[in-house]
C-alpha cells in the first residue's frame, strides 16, 4: 500500500464551549463529520495553553522546556526562535518522500518562518497579520474581492469603538500591528470569502489540486488564526445564535477565592481593564464568538470537501485539533488564557480519520495531547522518529483503542504569558487533575464531580493520599523528561517540601 497523505486541520484558541457541543450551541460541522467517520479523541488537551509553546510541540514532538520557546514571541525571556539546527517533523517525511505544505498562523519566529524550515505554501513571521500579505492582496484580485471591511461592536476595555467601521488590511496609525482591535468582535460586511479563514481555505485547496497530480505523498497543515479573537462574522453565520439563549458559564462571576494567588491577580487585572460583571454584556459577545467558530470550521471543511473531489480522501490521515483553549466569560468574567492552566484552556478537540484503517464513530477517553500528532504522523508515514521525543504516538491507538496499552497520567506545561513568568506543572491521572505552581499555592481537583474546577481540593485533608500521589507521578514525569531548569528544580523542591 502506498504512504498514506496526511491533512493536519489546527483551529487556534478554540473556546470549549464550542467543541464540548453544549446544548443550543452551533454544531462544528466539520469537526462533527471527522468525528463521524474517524475516532473522537474526547479526553484530549493542550501541552501547553500558548500559542507558541503548543505550535512549537506540535513542529517537534518535544515538551516547550525542549524546544525553547515556552512564552509568545519570546516573553519571560526565553527564545524567540527555535534554536539552530531544530529539526521540525517535516524534515523527517521529506526523507521518505513527502512533499510539505504549511497554510496559515506560524508564531514560532519573526526571522525564520515555516518556508525557512522547508515548507511550501504560506505563513508570515511571529504571530502575523494575513490581511496585509501580498498573498492576501493577490487572492482579492484573482477572486474579484473589495478589501476586507468589518463593524466594530466590542472593543474589551474601550466601549468608544463601539459601531465603528474598520478596513482590516490597513489599519490606521497608529495601530497598525497584529494586536490591535485582537480583542473585539463585530460584524463582517463584505463577502465570507474576505475573511482570512476562506483566504486560507482558497489557498490549501489550490495546492490540494497541484499535489493530486504529482505522484509523491503529501503531508499539509492548515493552521487557522481563527476562531481566536476577534470574532468577525459574515453572513450566513451571522446572527445564528440568539444571545438571550445563553446561560451563564458555571464559573462566570467567581471571585477565585479557592484559587492560586496569581489566578486573582489576573482576574483583578482584567478587572481593572474593563471587565464586566454582568452577564447580559458577555451574552451578544459570546453568540459571535460561536458563530465565528461555526465560520472558521466551516472553511476547513472545504478542504475536507476539495480531497473528496480530487479523489484523495481514502488514502489521507485527516487530523482536525486545535492549539489550545480560551476562558471566553469564564473563571470570573475572564477573556485570553492568561496563565491558567484549567480544563477552559488546556481541553481542545481532536479527531481522526483515516478510512479503512479507523473505524467510523470510535470515542477514545484515553489521555492525549495534541503534542502525541508529531510521532502519530510519523509512525503512519514510516519516517524516522526524532531523538528525543516526548510525545507518543497514536498510531495504535487510532486504530485499536479498546485493545492499546495507553499512559494512565501525563504532565503538561506553563511557564507564564504576557511577558511575566509564571511556571507551573500539571499532572493529569484518573478523574485528578493536580497543577503545581512556583511560590504559590497549588490546585487538585476531582473533575468527574467537579468538571468546572469550583473546589480546590489541595488543602482537604481527606485527599492527602491523592494529593501525594500526583506530587509523585509529576515529579516522576519532569525527571524522566529532563525537565530540570533551576525553575524545575524549584519547584521540584517546593512539592517535596
Amino acid at each position: 500500500m502506498s504512504k498514506p497523505n496526511i491533512v493536519w486541520l489546527t483551529s487556534d484558541h478554540i473556546v470549549y464551549s464550542n467543541h464540548k457541543q453544549f446544548s443550543g450551541y452551533p454544531q462544528l460541522s466539520t469537526y462533527d463529520r471527522i468525528c463521524h467517520e474517524g475516532i473522537c479523541f474526547d479526553n484530549a488537551v493542550s501541552v501547553s495553553p500558548v500559542c507558541t509553546p503548543a505550535r512549537g510541540s506540535m513542529l517537534t514532538g518535544v515538551y516547550p522546556h525542549r524546544h525553547g520557546l515556552t512564552q509568545n514571541d519570546g516573553g519571560g525571556g526565553c527564545n524567540l526562535e527555535f534554536k539552530q539546527g531544530q529539526k521540525l517533523f517535516n524534515h523527517y517525511l521529506k526523507q521518505e518522500g513527502y512533499r510539505n505544505g504549511l497554510f496559515g498562523k506560524w508564531h514560532c519566529g519573526e526571522k525564520r518562518i515555516a518556508k525557512d524550515y522547508g515548507f511550501e505554501g504560506f505563513s508570515c513571521p511571529g504571530y502575523g497579520h494575513p490581511y496585509w500579505s501580498d498573498e492576501y492582496h493577490a487572492y482579492l484580485e484573482e477572486m474579484g474581492l473589495p478589501q476586507a471591511e468589518v463593524t466594530v461592536e466590542w472593543k474589551f476595555g474601550d466601549p468608544s469603538w463601539a459601531g465603528k467601521t474598520v478596513c482590516l488590511n490597513d489599519f490606521p496609525q497608529p495601530y497598525r500591528s497584529p494586536y490591535f482591535l485582537m480583542e473585539s468582535c463585530g460584524r463582517l460586511n463584505t463577502q465570507l470569502e474576505t475573511h482570512e479563514a476562506y483566504f486560507l481555505s482558497h489557498l490549501a485547496r489550490t495546492w490540494l489540486e497541484d499535489v493530486s497530480r504529482d505522484d509523491k505523498p503529501f503531508c499539509m497543515r492548515l493552521d487557522m488564526w481563527g476562531p481566536h479573537l476577534p470574532y468577525w462574522v459574515g453572513k450566513p453565520f451571522l446572527n445564528t445564535v440568539d444571545p438571550e439563549s445563553l446561560e451563564p458559564y458555571p464559573s462566570f462571576g467567581s471571585s477565585l477565592s479557592h484559587r492560586p494567588r496569581n489566578h486573582r491577580d489576573l482576574l483583578n487585572y482584567r478587572r481593572r481593564e474593563g471587565s464586566s460583571p454582568d452577564w447580559k454584556d458577555w451574552q451578544p459577545i459570546l453568540a459571535r464568538c460561536h458563530e465565528h467558530s461555526a465560520m472558521v470550521d466551516a472553511a476547513m471543511g472545504q478542504v475536507v470537501t476539495a480531497l473528496d473531489e480530487l479523489g484523495l480522501a481514502e488514502n489521507t490521515i485527516l487530523v482536525y485539533t486545535a492549539d489550545h483553549g480560551g476562558t471566553m466569560a469564564s473563571n470570573g468574567e475572564l477573556v485570553d488564557k492568561g496563565w491558567l492552566m484549567v480544563d477552559e484552556t488546556m481541553r481542545i478537540p481532536l479527531a481522526i480519520r483515516w478510512p479503512d484503517r479507523i473505524d467510523p464513530g470510535e470515542i477514545s477517553s484515553n489521555l492525549v495531547s495534541n503534542m502525541d500528532l508529531v510521532p502519530t504522523v510519523l509512525e503512519a508515514a514510516g519516517a524516522q522518529l526524532p531523538d528525543p521525543l516526548d510525545g507518543r504516538s497514536m498510531f495504535d491507538l487510532m486504530q485499536s483503542p479498546g485493545n492499546t496499552p495507553w499512559q494512565d497520567d501525563l504532565m503538561l506545561q506553563h511557564h507564564g504569558h504576557y511577558d511575566e513568568i509564571h511556571f507551573q506543572r500539571q499532572l493529569r491521572f484518573a478523574q485528578f487533575k493536580y497543577t503545581a505552581h512556583l511560590e504559590d499555592s497549588d490546585e487538585l481537583y476531582d473533575l468527574s464531580r467537579d468538571p468546572y474546577e469550583l473546589n480546590n481540593l489541595w488543602d482537604d485533608p481527606g485527599m492527602k493520599p491523592v494529593l501525594e500521589e500526583a506530587k509523585e507521578r509529576l515529579i516522576r514525569w519532569m525527571n524522566s523528561h529532563d525537565d530540570n531548569s533551576d525553575y524545575s528544580k524549584q519547584l521540584i523542591d517546593q512539592i517535596s517540601g
